[in-house]
């Protein structure tokens, strides 16, 4: 069973009939989403959608400018129980003044911390400032499309906390060695993060990518693909402490 660990479904469904899209991707052994949503509109189209192939988060993304969310939006969505997690959320180089994002950064950690929830972590150079601020809220994470240096992220995996997801951004021959590290962690999920904006003309289904991203995976390793997917399995369950 394939799992796409962060993707933006919501976005994506304003060139595609989403409900087609799962279908499809259903017979190609897709079943279930870990989406996002940065904007109300996001919100409010998975809660029109109501798939249960679908779960959704939402933060306030560091580095976002069409980001409408609010941190009282996120607070909202917690109490409601409408999100499986808080995020994307992080820092980003190339975002607003950092103090003005750790601040924010940590807004949004204290209401993943009082509802209990899982966080998606978006972490574009800061590695070291990202890890002094989670080390102080021990939640659970999901590193979603790291492609920094090999050494933070040796950082970041030595924590039980903390999963990664495999994306295209690692299949790059300069990559290779975070790659085979992140394989090596056995702390993987995976993902495509597409939206709207990535979709190829004439692209029919672009959830399809998954297929494609794990089958380079597993050419890449050498592993099974069964064992890959029960890896992704067991570090679903570990992340939403649920089975998928």
């Amino acid at each position: 069973m394939l799992i796409d660990a962060h993707c933006h479904l919501a976005n994506l469904s304003s060139k595609y009939l989403l409900s087609t899209l799962l279908d499809e991707a259903q017979i190609y052994g897709i079943e279930g989403y870990l989406s996002n949503a940065l904007t109300s509109e996001e919100v409010r189209i998975y809660q029109d959608l109501n798939d249960k192939r679908v779960k959704f988060s939402a933060g306030v993304h560091p580095h976002f400018e069409e980001c409408t969310l609010r941190v009282e939006d996120i607070n909202r969505l917690a109490e409601q129980k409408a999100i499986w997690a808080v995020g994307e959320i992080g820092l980003d180089r190339n975002g607003p003044p950092l103090p003005q994002q750790q601040a924010l950064f940590e807004e949004q950690l204290k209401i993943a911390s009082d509802f209990g929830l899982p966080v998606v972590l978006h972490i574009v150079g800061f590695q070291t400032e990202a890890w002094q601020i989670i080390r102080k809220y021990p939640l659970r994470y999901l590193i979603h499309g790291y492609a920094g240096s090999l050494p933070a992220f040796e950082l970041f995996a030595k924590q039980e906390n903390i999963r990664f997801t495999i994306s295209e951004r690692i299949l790059r021959l300069d990559k290779t060695e975070l790659l085979q590290a992140m394989i090596d962690s056995g702390k993987y999920l995976f993902e495509t993060d597409i939206t709207a904006q990535y979709v190829q003309a004439k692209e029919l289904n672009p959830l399809l990518r998954l297929v494609i991203l794990v089958s380079r995976v597993e050419q890449f390793s050498g592993i099974p693909l069964d064992e890959l997917l029960q890896v992704q399995a067991d570090n679903y369950q570990q992340l939403l402490g649920s089975g998928i």
